[in-house]
């Protein structure tokens, strides 16, 4: 299905999200209703995982590549958070989270990559 929409509209939504998730992970948000401890460690994996996807999906040769510059990317939204921002604080453990989101997504590549060959 990926593959009829037109690369470029991928790449541009790909993008758009990390400006839109750096933005929000610079401003002051409301609380959120706690479920669970480590919420805030599952909302980063799930993230990144799907950052992970989003950017395959743009550039399908070169997930590795996407992968080293979302670690790159989380990173930098930690140091800014700490640096840069009065209201948030980067936290080694988000970074850690977020790493972990895209292995889950390098994860999911490759079994669907294992899937498509078995089907061929």
């Amino acid at each position: 299905m990926l593959s009829r929409i037109p690369p470029f509209v991928v790449r541009s939504t790909f993008i758009v999200a990390l400006v839109v998730i750096f933005a929000l992970a610079m401003i002051p948000l409301p609380m959120v209703p706690m479920v669970v401890a480590f919420q805030d460690k599952v909302e980063h994996c799930g993230a990144f995982a799907v950052l992970m996807l989003m950017g395959w999906a743009g550039w399908p040769s070169r997930a590795s590549r996407v992968a080293g510059g979302l670690v790159l990317y989380g990173l930098l939204i930690e140091v800014a958070q700490d640096q840069l921002t009065t209201n948030r604080v980067g936290d080694p453990l988000d970074w850690l989270a977020d790493s972990l989101g895209i292995a889950i997504g390098l994860g999911l590549i490759r079994l669907l990559a294992m899937r498509r060959r078995a089907d061929a």
